[in-house]
This record gives structure tokens, C-alpha cells and sequence, in this order.
């Protein structure tokens, strides 16, 4: 008889377990809603129907999993209905509070929780206002005992109301809807895996504990490749992904600096070493520095690079739109117009039709200002540039860089960085040690003495201010037919089809190394500020 009452009773356990899992199935369903919500709004029909039947059939898998690892061993092992209440409550909470906090996580930022993003959260918790990350911490608190608590009601209530729910045929019916769209949406994935059917295959990394992330899925969902993409071999390296510029992405709220002293930025189609030993016997204030400094390969992306301060990637947009750069009304309305000039050696066809109309022929007799002036010149025009510099009063400020690097521009394609090195000179502007930097930082750096916007320069450029000691990596570059991630201790090097390279601090290929994850999707983010 006492054989008969155990079984009964882990028999009643069981069958009380698989309740309670059913109810945790319909709480992770409404949470899955936020990663829905998250998924592309413009997915083809078949996709949308994967995506509708794989929510099913993931969220009322995972609280399934989790009651068979850690529920059910206890139903046989330790018969006790308080005490595994009690337990299965506990599970359930640090699951479904898991799984809350990764949604909207992943609404946020775009990944799933980890060490790495933890890290990022309490960063930015800091920077959004002091105590930010105490704050948070009392949340998550809160949080959590309030899931505790609707646990507890709802193993109680389950146990309590067990006879009366075993009377219920819907669970039945319910449990077949959840394993077919389990099945229909992993068989739906095999034959889109198979296919290189991109709508399906970009949603792997949606949902938490799903299928593996590759820099390729990631790069799918956020719309870098095609299935074209994979199919054709020939494409891999024209470099032709573009995007629709969105330009500026904020209207321009910037209070005028009072200046009393002008700044001139010199770019240099190409500065060879002789040259720039000119430049510096020329000027011996000059300050030559030595950090990583990116140009660009071509010239007439470089001069777009340049002046609006955004990636190779808008250059066709911004020409198509003649939009001319954002911060030249603003420059305006402070009664500061920016003046460009260009020697007679420099490419006429390198400059953008909205800049074009307001070019000025470079003299050498440039009527010094407290405004912003802009020299595009020549590598052959390196004398009447170090003469001009020689006239200027000492107080001025300068920043003198090239576009391209001589060795390399215009040749064969160098996945290698350090090929697009370019020199960077100033005087009178001190710049922090830096890691990194490029062309699309010059101009912000030359505007910050000018004006002060709101959230900086973000609206219009994805450039940086170089006398800032915020931190400046990890950092994404865009140089077709490439995307460069730079981190301290690694560069990542993706073309466009999602293959990627990665090397070390000493410039060694790492076989088989990624970049992480948060640290992909960021930069992938960061390229998209301006994507309309």
C-alpha cells in the first residue's frame, strides 16, 4: 500500500510540474513578444510565419527544458509537495527574471545578456546620471522579488486547483500546438539553412538559447548582406553596399563659442615622407602625430569622408541628395561661414556637387580670420602650402592630414589597416594620446572650437572631437570593400558577405577568432546612425 501512495504521489507531482510549466509557458510567450517586436517589420509572409511559429514553439520549449532538468529528477528523488513548491518557484523566478531582463536588454541594444554586456548596462547606467547603476540594482531587486511572489502564487494555486484542472481537455491541445510549431519551425530552418533563404536564416540570433550567432546572421538582420550576397562569388569584393543617407538624423540644436583664434585644416591628396619633412622644417611648431591615423582608399569617398564626417557608405546617397554638409548653415547663422579652398593640382572631380559651387582657388594669399578655413591640395603642391603655413600668425590653429596613402591608393585592395595610415600634423591643438583615429574625426575636432551641440556632434557626423579623453575604442571604420572594428587588443576586418579576419595587437592573423558579439552588433549600429 505504501508503494501505491509514493507513486500516486510523484504521479500527482509530475502532472502538478507540468502545469506550472504551462503557466510559465504563457508568461515567456507574452515576454518572447518583446524580441517579436524586435524583428524586421518588413519580413516576406514566409518569414512572418516563421517567426509567429517559432515564437510558439522556443518559449514553450524553454520552460518545458527546464522543468525536465530541474523539477522533474526532484519529483522521483524527493516526493515532498512544500518543499518542491517551494523550489520549482525559485527556478522559475531566476528563469523567467533571466529571460525579462534579456528582452529588454536586447530591445536596448540589439544582443543578449552577458558578462561583457552587464558590464555595458552598468556603464551606461553611470552615464545616463549619477547612481545610475544603484538605481538599476534596486530594480532588478524589486524585480525579481515580485516574480518570486508570482511563483509562489502560481505553484500554489496549481497544486490547490490540480484535480479541478486535470478535468481540462484544452492542455492536450495545447501541448500539440507547442510541439508541432517546435518541429514546423526547425524543419522551416533546415531547408531555409539549406536554401540560404536570408529572411529566415537572419532571425537565428532573436531569441535567447537559440540557434549559434554568426557574424553572417548578424549581418543579415541588420540588412549588410544579400542571399545575393552569398551566391555570387564576384561580389564579394566591389564594395558596392551603400545606404540611404538620413542627414543630419536630429535637427542641430548649437550654441556659437566665442573664438579668438581661427583654425585651417589642410588635407592632402597623398603626403609622402619627403613632404611632410618639408612641411615640419616649414613650420618646426608642427606636431607630428604618431597614432593610428586612417585615410581612406579613393580619393573622392576620402574628400566626402572628410567634410561630412560619415562613412564611405553614404557618399552616393549624400551626392544623390546634393545635400551639402549640415554644420555649413549653422557655421552661417553664427555669421562664421566655412571657407574652402583648392590648390590648382588638386582633383576637381573629387569633390561633392554641393561643395563644389562654394570651392575657392587656393593662392597662397588666404586673408587670415577667426573662422574655419579648408585647404584640399596636392601632394605636388607641398611648397606653397609650407610657405603659406610659414605666413601664418602664430597663434593660429592648424590640422594638416592627407586623404589617401600614396603607397597604396588607387592599387590593389590591402585588407591590412595599417595601408591606410596617412600622416596627422597640428599646431596650437593639442590632442591626447589616442589610440585611433580618421578622417572623419578632423572637422569635428576643427568645429569644436566653433560651437557646442547637443549630445555633440552625433546628429551630423560619426566622427570624433580628438581633444577628447573619452574613450575611443572599440571603433567600426567602413573602407569598401571592408568594415574595420578596431579594439585594444584586436582588429576585426569584415567584408561584405560576412567573412571576417581577425588579428592581433601584433598585427597576427587569429584562425578561427570572432570579435564579441556586443562589440559586433554596436559597430554594426554605429555605421546605421544614418541610415534612412
Amino acid at each position: 500500500m505504501g508503494k501505491h501512495k509514493q507513486r500516486d504521489r510523484i504521479a500527482k507531482l509530475v502532472s502538478w510540474g507540468h502545469w506550472f510549466t504551462l503557466a510559465n509557458i504563457f508568461i515567456c510567450l507574452i515576454i518572447g513578444l518583446f524580441y517579436v517586436q524586435s524583428a524586421l517589420s518588413d519580413s516576406s509572409a514566409l518569414a512572418t510565419g516563421y517567426l509567429l511559429v517559432s515564437w510558439l514553439g522556443h518559449f514553450a520549449f524553454l520552460p518545458f527544458v527546464f522543468f525536465i532538468l530541474l523539477v522533474f529528477p526532484l519529483c522521483l528523488i524527493l516526493p515532498y509537495s512544500g518543499i518542491l513548491r517551494g523550489y520549482a518557484a525559485i527556478v522559475a523566478s531566476v528563469g523567467v527574471f533571466a529571460l525579462l531582463f534579456d528582452a529588454i536588454f536586447f530591445g536596448q541594444y540589439g544582443f543578449h545578456l552577458n558578462t561583457y554586456s552587464l558590464t555595458q548596462l552598468t556603464t551606461d547606467a553611470e552615464e545616463w546620471f549619477p547612481g545610475g547603476s544603484f538605481v538599476m540594482l534596486l530594480a532588478v531587486i524589486f524585480s525579481f522579488l515580485f516574480i518570486l511572489g508570482l511563483q509562489l502564487i502560481l505553484a500554489n494555486l496549481s497544486w490547490k486547483r490540480h484535480a479541478e484542472l486535470q478535468g481540462k481537455k484544452f492542455a492536450k491541445i495545447l501541448a500539440a500546438v507547442f510541439i508541432g510549431s517546435f518541429l514546423v519551425s526547425h524543419s522551416t530552418h533546415i531547408w531555409a539553412d539549406a536554401t540560404i533563404y536570408t529572411p529566415i536564416t537572419q532571425q537565428d540570433d532573436l531569441f535567447p538559447l537559440s540557434y549559434p550567432t554568426t557574424a553572417k546572421s548578424l549581418m543579415a538582420r541588420h540588412g549588410w548582406i544579400t542571399v545575393e550576397g552569398f551566391q555570387s562569388q564576384r561580389d564579394r569584393l566591389t564594395g558596392n553596399q551603400k545606404l540611404v543617407a538620413r542627414y543630419p538624423s536630429a535637427p542641430m540644436l548649437c550654441n556659437k563659442l566665442t573664438n579668438t583664434h581661427g583654425v585651417t585644416v589642410i588635407a592632402f591628396d597623398s603626403l609622402a615622407t619627403d613632404k611632410q619633412q618639408r612641411l615640419l622644417q616649414a613650420v618646426p611648431e608642427l606636431q607630428s602625430h604618431h597614432h593610428r591615423h586612417l585615410g581612406q582608399r579613393d580619393l573622392v569617398t576620402a574628400v566626402t569622408t572628410l567634410l561630412y564626417g560619415m562613412p564611405d557608405l553614404y557618399t552616393e546617397s549624400l551626392k544623390q541628395q546634393n545635400a551639402e554638409p549640415a554644420y555649413f548653415g549653422i557655421m552661417n547663422d553664427f555669421n562664421s561661414p566655412i571657407r574652402i579652398f583648392s590648390t590648382s593640382d588638386f582633383s576637381e572631380v573629387a569633390f561633392p556637387n554641393a561643395v563644389a559651387n562654394k570651392l575657392t582657388e587656393f593662392t597662397g594669399a588666404v586673408n587670415y580670420n577667426f573662422n574655419l578655413d579648408v585647404v584640399l591640395a596636392a601632394n605636388a603642391n607641398v611648397d606653397e602650402i609650407a610657405e603659406f603655413l610659414a605666413a601664418q600668425p602664430s597663434t593660429q590653429r592648424i590640422i594638416i592630414t592627407a586623404l589617401t596613402n600614396q603607397q597604396v591608393a588607387g592599387g590593389m585592395v590591402n585588407v591590412d589597416p595599417q595601408s591606410l595610415q596617412v600622416p596627422l600634423m597640428t599646431m596650437n591643438m593639442p590632442i591626447p594620446t589616442r589610440q585611433i583615429s580618421n578622417l572623419e574625426d578632423i572637422l569635428p575636432t576643427a568645429l569644436s572650437h566653433f560651437m557646442a551641440c547637443a549630445e555633440g556632434f552625433r546628429s551630423f557626423t560619426n566622427g570624433q572631437d580628438m581633444r577628447s579623453e573619452t574613450r575611443n575604442l572599440p571603433r567600426v571604420m567602413s573602407v569598401r570593400p571592408y568594415i574595420y572594428i578596431f579594439e585594444s587588443n584586436q582588429t576585426t576586418v569584415i567584408d561584405e558577405n560576412g567573412d571576417m579576419q581577425l588579428f592581433n595587437a601584433a598585427g597576427e592573423f587569429v584562425p578561427g577568432a570572432v570579435p564579441p558579439t556586443p562589440v559586433f552588433i554596436q559597430s554594426l549600429r554605429e555605421l546605421q546612425r544614418f541610415g534612412g
